[in-house]
């Protein structure tokens, strides 16, 4: 029988109920060594199971009967993504995300900014609209609110925002997500685009928005480096106004939530801001955690 070591965590988490079916077959695919491997790990965990963790198997094997090319989307995701990571030749960090966010861009809008959206976009449309009814819950999505998103991507969120929101501004490090937000975006006056550099956000002006999101982005500035996370984070103090919120979507990709906490809190009272929310998980479709940053009245740290 073919070993299905790679499968446990995540189709074990889906039949607890702690991962979306989406999400199982995501990390199955991402983990797995053919598309054979995953559906036989699949199939023996539905032959394992019962009950409604047994259901949850089954819509998973049903969502990929029904998205058939989505290994394939995965892993191709996967391996341009990190081919560019590995060129050393595109300079540093920053500038290797950009360049794979350009490659992986061209292979699937959608994919590209949510791999657990398989490439659909009825997904990725179900998942955006999660986030959004989270920040309306909160009180931060309303007429009169000024927002920032950094790592726009393709401009899904300033599309769901704006109706919402007086303004928007999307910034990204990369060249081709920024060309899909502005064909997604053409229409509304209220967004606005901007190229960043992933070290910060001049040259926009001091005090400008009252809320800042970085949306399963951040996890790529922790990447680059101590420095780059300090000087975005002492960078978005300065461009909120008192009491602006900066939220962050997925702080690392390091699997390591109780880390996250920990330097979270630290860096907060270094750069100028309250923790209101510290790493839950709200979220039906993505596992993304939750980090709820307040401008505080004390100044940063130098």
């Amino acid at each position: 029988m073919m070993s299905t070591d790679f499968s446990r965590d995540a189709l074990a988490r889906c039949v607890a109920g702690a991962l979306a079916p989406n999400m199982a077959l995501f990390q199955l695919f991402s983990s797995a060594p053919s598309a054979e491997a995953a559906r036989c790990a699949l199939e023996q965990a539905i032959a394992a199971s019962q009950g409604e963790g047994r259901a949850r198997l089954l819509d998973a094997q049903s969502l990929w009967r029904d998205t058939p090319a989505a290994f394939e989307l995965i892993k191709a995701l996967d391996e341009h993504y990190f081919a560019q990571i590995a060129r050393a030749d595109h300079g540093d960090h920053i500038a290797r995300i950009a360049a794979a966010y350009d490659a992986i861009a061209a292979l699937s809008p959608s994919g590209s900014v949510a791999s657990y959206s398989l490439g659909r976009e009825d997904l990725l449309e179900k998942a955006t609209a999660e986030v959004v009814d989270h920040l309306r819950a909160e009180g931060l999505a309303h007429e009169g609110c000024e927002a920032i998103e950094i790592g726009c991507g393709i401009g899904r969120f300033l599309v769901a925002l704006s109706p919402l929101l007086s303004s928007i501004t999307g910034v990204d490090v990369s060249t081709k997500m920024l060309e899909h937000a502005r064909e997604r975006c053409a229409r509304l006056v209220n967004v606005e685009l901007v190229q960043g550099d992933g070290r910060g956000l001049r040259p926009l002006a001091d005090r400008r928005y009252d809320l800042a999101l970085a949306i399963d982005s951040f996890p790529h500035i922790v990447e680059a480096g101590d420095e780059a996370v300090l000087s975005n984070l002492f960078d978005i103090h300065r461009v909120l106004r008192p009491q602006g919120r900066f939220l962050i979507f997925n702080y690392s990709y390091r699997g390591d939530d109780a880390l996250d906490r920990r330097e979270l809190l630290r860096l907060a009272e270094r750069t100028g801001f309250d923790v209101r929310r510290c790493g839950d998980r709200p979220f039906r479709l993505w596992d993304g955690t939750v980090f709820d940053l307040a401008k505080a009245e004390r100044p940063p740290l130098p």
